[in-house]
């Protein structure tokens, strides 16, 4: 190209107007989300509602970023302190504090919101499983009585379960926050909510923290199902972040200008949880056998093109508790086969089903790629794609559930119990159990790391890793990449630091340069 042709390019791109540049209105902000909120209830959302909650709710305390001193930063507590015995812990709550309904927030509003989170026994009220009482001592301090020694401090920090709403919005009950309702404390407050298209953020001018400095003053939570869709739209700069990039669009758009791209370490894991209830793969040899046609190597390396690491069961490497010496299963069709014939399953019934979110193209591939192997076994794999609700729903429901289940974990807080108690503790009406799983002595096993975690972390580690041991050994699930984060956004927003413990953005720290 002559140097001419550059000169008058450039003079009509300087030109344009910013929005014809892909540059977004400096006082709104886009996330294309993968999905609609399903739950609006803060006491039982538990799932990528977190997109909104951690903007619109806050809880006691936030965790910092791994690696921060101090670990924990006041939200809406200032300080908190714990008894010797680690059976009462108290917490100072701010004060000047209104939520988005216009009531005051005090320690009633935080014994309200989590004594009926507590209640509902829905989404992660289980992280309160050692709390006995909440009382009020003061207007502006709270206290938490336990059954048994707990971290309650970093469990006030989950992005699921802990925050903390206005009673007046949770009298109303759950019909009401469905209506896409919510009264928070956060520095955004719902706008409007147009079902399976967006939902609309703006500031709330009361906000504690204040608007000083540079903020958006609205934010847009668009629903967009369509992964090209979502690459255009970041390119575009339509949107300043998207949520569901394929890895083969990656490379391009490192390389498109106004782009940004950063691959952190996260708390992320993908699997395929497996039946334990549904035949064939109640069958252990059929779930073992499973394990082995699963390509791990080519999975990591060509799929997720080196943006994950194989995984070493169902807790991330780099999650405290871990346990790295866990049963091994090696991609060996030889094996995998030599197990379904030890099966005595009949060839006429190995049909087996797989759901997966129709939208990823990671899972996809992956589920391809296993179909292919199966085959080559003699097993039969219907691929059922679809949207993350109806496959949710289906799987939880044994006479609609399919063989193997897509899942793909993030923590509630900071804890191995998180995975472990999340997806293979017994329960009666399965949530996230989508093995429908069962087995008490991995049951006791939690139970107990649980009420040590508080008190002698070591012991609770050991509880943890032989439950470990034990789900492997069973093959409750192909446990296949440990994530690396994808974080896609336009380079010309500023403030993002990147928070494995919270699968929100922090919409209130970012500004467009």
């Amino acid at each position: 190209m002559k140097r001419g042709i550059i000169v008058a390019c450039l003079v009509a791109v300087l030109a344009l107007p910013a929005a014809a540049l892909g540059a977004g209105p400096k006082d709104t902000l886009v996330y294309a989300a993968y999905g609609d909120i399903k739950d609006w209830d803060p006491s039982a959302a538990f799932s990528m509602e977190v997109v909104m909650l951690v903007s619109v709710y806050e809880p006691l305390v936030w965790y910092n970023p791994p690696g921060s001193d101090p670990q924990l930063k006041p939200a809406l507590a200032t300080s908190w302190e714990t008894s010797e015995d680690g059976l009462a812990w108290t917490f100072h709550l701010r004060k000047g504090v209104t939520f988005h309904d216009g009531e005051p927030f005090n320690a009633e509003a935080v014994k309200y919101s989590l004594d009926r989170t507590m209640a509902m026994k829905k989404g992660a009220y289980y992280i309160w499983s050692a709390v006995k009482e909440i009382k009020v001592v003061d207007e502006y301090a709270v206290q938490f009585l336990l059954d048994n020694p707990a971290p309650v401090d970093l469990i006030a920090s989950s992005q699921y379960g802990a925050y903390i709403f206005s009673p007046k919005s949770g009298e109303k009950g759950t019909d009401w926050f469905m209506q896409g309702k919510a009264a928070g404390t956060g520095p955004y407050k719902v706008d409007s909510w147009e079902k399976s298209q967006q939902v609309v953020l703006t500031r709330f001018d009361d906000y504690w923290g204040g608007w000083e400095g540079d903020h958006f003053d609205r934010v847009i939570i668009k629903v967009v199902l369509e992964k090209s869709t979502q690459v255009q739209m970041i390119k575009s700069g339509e949107a300043d972040f998207a949520s569901l990039v394929p890895v083969d669009a990656l490379p391009g758009l490192k390389r498109t200008p106004g782009v940004e791209l950063l691959t952190p370490k996260s708390w992320k894991n993908s699997m395929f949880l497996i039946n334990t209830r549904k035949a064939p793969t109640d069958n252990l040899k059929v779930r073992q056998a499973l394990c082995h046609a699963w390509d791990y190597t080519a999975v990591v390396d060509s799929i997720y093109n080196g943006l994950a690491e194989a995984a070493e069961g169902p807790v991330p490497k780099n999650m405290w508790g871990h346990n790295p010496n866990l049963p091994e299963y090696k991609f060996n069709l030889d094996k995998a086969k030599q197990l379904i014939e030890e099966s005595g399953v009949p060839k006429s019934d190995l049909k087996l089903s797989l759901a997966y979110i129709g939208t990823s193209q990671e899972y996809e591939n992956c589920a391809q790629l296993f179909q292919a192997n199966l085959a080559a076994i003699g097993v039969e794999l219907e691929l059922l794609p679809g949207p993350w609700s109806t496959i949710w729903e289906k799987a939880k429901d044994l006479s609609t559930a399919p063989n193997l289940q897509s899942m793909t974990w993030w923590p509630t807080y900071p804890t191995p119990s998180d995975w472990l108690i999340g997806m293979f503790k017994t329960e009666e009406k399965p949530l996230f159990n989508l093995s429908h799983y069962s087995n008490p002595k991995v049951d006791s096993l939690l139970e107990k790391g649980l009420k040590l975690e508080g008190i002698d972390r070591d012991a609770a580690i050991d509880a943890y890793q032989e439950a470990q041991k034990i789900i492997v050994a069973d093959a409750a699930g192909i446990f296949y990449a440990d994530i690396l984060a994808r974080i896609v956004k336009r380079a010309d927003v500023g403030g993002f630091v990147y928070n494995p413990a919270y699968s929100g953005i922090f919409f209130y720290d970012l500004y467009r340069e």
